[in-house]
């Protein structure tokens, strides 16, 4: 599950409600704030929360252990964890989770919002370049499929929404309009998606996105974007 929290604007409770209901094995939020974190920790046993008090906090919470360090990122940093499968029973080898919150293209200066991305949009693609263990990108990319920077990840990743047909809007300029762009995402690389839903939490401008992985068998390989 990845979720916009809207810096502290999504409901405490909603979001407990929707971590009860879905129970997710890897949780990555953005824009964590110290009321979720609080949430978070009593939900799950391991987790790396960094809340703050502006749109920069992010947080990957894990049902099993994995130590989470931070990438750099352009500008940015972003949380990296990899599953082991010592304790991820199931896996069969490790899985690579990053967990992303991309500049915004429309704040500030376009022109340097723009130079801003491709940097970002650079170390992404150094951190998805082969060889590599399975892996996921999830997070607000601040990108719709219409984009460069959407459609140069579908270069190199499979877009989890599209592979199983669920291709719902997560973003809304107010938390209560229903949700015009479709801008947080999960790419995947050597996984198969099998469900994907968008959830809303209450409070927050962006919808929850749950994605079903798996990871393939040598007769189910897994085929480029």
């Amino acid at each position: 599950m990845t979720a916009n929290l809207y810096n502290g604007r999504a409901r405490p409770e909603a979001l407990r409600e929707v971590i009860q209901a879905f129970d997710p094995d890897v949780l990555a939020v953005q824009e964590i704030s110290p009321n979720a974190a609080g949430v978070i920790a009593d939900a799950f046993p391991f987790r790396q929360l960094e809340p703050r008090d502006d749109t920069l906090g992010l947080g990957l919470a894990l049902r099993r252990p994995g130590v989470v360090d931070r990438v750099p990122l352009g500008d940015r940093t972003m949380q990296r964890v990899v599953l082991d499968p010592a304790y991820w029973l199931g896996l069969g080898s490790q899985v690579e989770v990053l967990n992303v919150h991309l500049h915004n293209p429309l704040d500030g200066v376009m022109r340097a919002a723009r130079a801003v991305r491709r940097r970002q949009l650079a170390a992404l693609h150094e951190a998805l370049a082969p060889p590599s263990p399975p892996r996921v990108l999830v997070g607000d990319l601040n990108a719709t499929p219409l984009w460069p920077l959407y459609r140069r990840l579908r270069e190199v990743a499979t877009d989890a929404a599209c592979a199983v047909d669920s291709t719902r809007a997560t973003w809304a300029p107010w938390p209560w309009l229903p949700r015009l762009l479709r801008i947080d995402h999960v790419f995947v690389q050597g996984l198969v998606p099998t469900a994907a839903e968008t959830i809303r939490i209450r409070g927050s401008d962006h919808s929850a996105l749950v994605v079903d992985l798996e990871v393939p068998t040598v007769d189910a390989p897994v085929t480029p974007a």
